[in-house]
C-alpha cells in the first residue's frame, strides 16, 4: 500500500481542523493578512499544529503551541482567547483573567472574550467583577442564554431570590420558549414561598412540555404547599398514569386521601407502596391509621403490629395499637398497650387520658379515672377534650357541680364537639336543672354524628319530666 493517500488524507485533516479559515474572518488565526514576514508564518504553523493538537484531546501540547503563537504575534486576539480557555478549564483563573483582559482590549465586541473573563471572574470567586462581566456580554448578545442563567446562579448562591428572579425574567423575555429557565423561576418562587407564582411557572412548563414528569412533580409540590389538596391530588394521580411505579407518589396520594379523608383510597394507595417498600413502618403505621379511621379495627391492629415487628416501637404506636384494640372491644389489651405507651414516654398526656376517659365511659377504676386525666391536664390544662373527659368521671362519680364546672369549660374551648354538649347535658340533668339539659342535647344533636335515639330519648323523658 503507497503511504502517499495516507500523507495525503493527514494533511486533509490537520488543514480542516482549523487552519483553513477564510480571510474574510475577524478572528482569523495569527499570520494571516499580516503580509509574508517570517515571524508571523511561524505563528501560522504554531497555530495550526495547537488547532490539531487540541481536536485530538493533547491540551498541554495544544497550550505549548498557543504560547508560542503569541511570543511570535502578541496582537494575536485568537491565540489570547485560546490560551484563557484552556487556563480556566484547568483552574489558573488569575493568568486566564490576565489573558482575556487584553483579548477583550483587542476585540471589544466579542461576546465570547465578554463570557470567558466573566467565568474566570467567577470561578475566582470575584462575583461583583463576574456579574458586571456577564451583564456585558448579554448586552453583545442578549439572545444567548448561559450568562443569564449562570448570574441568577450566583443571586441564588447569595440567597439573593429577588435578584435571580428579575434574571430569570429577563432571560425568558428573550427566550419565551425555554421550558428549563420557567422551571428554575417555578423553584425560585417556592424559595420566596409565593406559591402561586410557582404555580403559573410550573403551569407554563407544562405547555411548553406537556410530558415533563419533572414539573407535574413541582406542580403537584406547590399545590401540596399552597394546601390545595384537591388540585395536588388531581395532579399526583395524572403523574400516576405517567409514570405507574413511582412509589413516592402513591405514598404522597395515601397521605393526602387520609388528610381529605379518603380513607378506603389512602388504603389503596398505601397497599401499592408496600409493593414497592414491603419493610416500610412509616408506611404501615399510616396504614394502620387509616383502616382506624375506616373503622377496620382487625386490619389496624395487624397493621401497628407490623411496624412494632419491623423494629419500630414508639409511645404513639402504642397509644394507636391501643385505641384499635379499645374499639375492636378488647379493653384489657387496650389497657396494656396504653399502659405501654405511658411507660415510654410518661409525658403522654393523651395516653392518660384515653386511659382515664375508658375507664370512666364503663364506669371502672373510677379514682384511677381521675389520677390518669388530672395527670393529662399537667402537661395540657387548657385541652378541652381532657376537661370533658375530667368532667364525665365526675358525672360518673355522681360529682354532678364538678362535672357541670368541668364541661362548661370544655365546650368553651372546643364549642363544635357534640359529645362535649352531650356530657354537658347530662351533667345539668343530674343537678336537677332538666331545661339547660335539653339545651345542650338538642346542640348535640345538632352538631352530630353521636347517638341520636339515645339523645332524643333522653330530651323526651326531660320533657316529661318538666311537664309533671
Amino acid at each position: 500500500m503507497s503511504i502517499k493517500p495516507l500523507i495525503l488524507g493527514g494533511i486533509i485533516i490537520f488543514l480542516f481542523s482549523g487552519c483553513l479559515i477564510n480571510s474574510s474572518s475577524s478572528n482569523d488565526p495569527p499570520g494571516r493578512n499580516h503580509g509574508f514576514e517570517a515571524e508571523r508564518q511561524q505563528a501560522y504553523s504554531h497555530y495550526c499544529i495547537a488547532v490539531h493538537n487540541e481536536y485530538h484531546g493533547d491540551i498541554d501540547g495544544a497550550l505549548k503551541e498557543y504560547r508560542e503563537v503569541l511570543r511570535l504575534d502578541p496582537s494575536s486576539f485568537e491565540a489570547r482567547m485560546k490560551i484563557g480557555a484552556i487556563l480556566l478549564g484547568q483552574g489558573k483563573y488569575k493568568e486566564s483573567i490576565e489573558l482575556l483582559t487584553k483579548a477583550r482590549e483587542l476585540n471589544p465586541e466579542s461576546y465570547r472574550a465578554a463570557f470567558l473573563l466573566a467565568t474566570s471572574y467567577y470561578k475566582d470567586g470575584m462575583e461583583d467583577k463576574a456579574l458586571e462581566g456577564y451583564r456585558e456580554a448579554i448586552r453583545l448578545d442578549p439572545d444567548e442564554r448561559s450568562p443569564y442563567l449562570i448570574m441568577a446562579s450566583i443571586y441564588v448562591e447569595r440567597e439573593d431570590y429577588a435578584a435571580a428572579v428579575l434574571i430569570y425574567l429577563e432571560a425568558v423575555g428573550q427566550a419565551p420558549d425555554q421550558a428549563n429557565i420557567w422551571f428554575k423561576l417555578g423553584l425560585l418562587y417556592i424559595k420566596q414561598e409565593n406559591l402561586t407564582s410557582a404555580i403559573s411557572m410550573f403551569k407554563k412548563v407544562l405547555e411548553l412540555a406537556p410530558e415533563s414528569l419533572e414539573a407535574h412533580l413541582a406542580l403537584a409540590s406547590a399545590y401540596d404547599l399552597h394546601d390545595d389538596d384537591k388540585l395536588a391530588i388531581k395532579e399526583y394521580e395524572l403523574i400516576r398514569e405517567i409514570s405507574p411505579e413511582n412509589s413516592a407518589v402513591y405514598r404522597r396520594l395515601g397521605v393526602l386521601y387520609f388528610t381529605t379523608g379518603r380513607f378506603e383510597d389512602s388504603i389503596k394507595a398505601l397497599m401499592r407502596v408496600l409493593e414497592f417498600e414491603p419493610e416500610s413502618p412509616s408506611i404501615y403505621f399510616m396504614l394502620g391509621t387509616a383502616y382506624l379511621n375506616e373503622g377496620d379495627y382487625p386490619k389496624a391492629i395487624d397493621a401497628f403490629r407490623k411496624v412494632i415487628e419491623q423494629g419500630t416501637d414508639n409511645d404513639l404506636i402504642r397509644f394507636n395499637l391501643g385505641a384499635a384494640y379499645e374499639r375492636n372491644g378488647d379493653m384489657e389489651e387496650a389497657v396494656r398497650q396504653l399502659e405501654q405507651a405511658i411507660e415510654i414516654n410518661p409525658r403522654n398526656a393523651e395516653a392518660y387520658n384515653y386511659l382515664g376517659y375508658m375507664y370512666a365511659d364503663q364506669g371502672i377504676k373510677l379514682d384511677e379515672a381521675l389520677e390518669l386525666i388530672k395527670r393529662a391536664l399537667e402537661f395540657e390544662p387548657d385541652n378541652g377534650a381532657y376537661l370533658d373527659s375530667l368532667g364525665w368521671v365526675y358525672y360518673r362519680m355522681g360529682m354532678a357541680d364538678e362535672a357541670v364546672m368541668e364541661l362548661e369549660k370544655a365546650v368553651s374551648i372546643i364549642p363544635d364537639d357534640p359529645t362535649g354538649h352531650d356530657h354537658l347535658g347530662d351533667a345539668y340533668a343530674l343537678q336537677g336543672d332538666l331545661f339547660r339539659a335539653i339545651e345542650e342535647w338538642k346542640k348535640a344533636l345538632i352538631l352530630g354524628p353521636i347517638d341520636p335515639e339515645k339523645i332524643r330519648q333522653k330530651i323526651e323523658e326531660a320533657e316529661m319530666g318538666n311537664r309533671e
